[in-house]
């Protein structure tokens, strides 16, 4: 028996996403610029759209690797809370 062979197509992972998406060969990133109250909804509702796709399409997302960051001159901090699959995703300093 030969070696099996799988074919994963995400060209679509993007549909119903507005926010930037970079995609690499074993992840993706999703950037939004956040202002106010209603660009943070947005970038919610694209986590849970991605959560969407991944359930149609039978893939699973590690969330022990996602990592909500921020990138900001601002003093205060407000927490971020994105969540995942009803998971918290935790806030980083810093991305690889």
């Amino acid at each position: 028996m030969g070696p099996l062979h799988f074919l994963v197509y995400v060209n679509d992972i993007w549909k119903n996403i507005d926010s930037s998406m970079r995609l690499f060969a074993d992840g993706c990133k999703i950037c939004r610029k956040i202002t106010n109250t209603n660009d943070r909804e947005m970038l919610q509702k694209h986590l849970d759209n991605l959560r969407e796709w991944a359930v149609e399409n039978g893939m699973k997302i590690n969330t022990d690797k996602s990592k909500a960051i921020r990138f900001t001159r601002g003093r205060i901090k407000i927490p971020l809370g994105y969540t995942f699959a009803d998971q918290k995703i935790p806030e980083s300093n810093n991305c690889k």
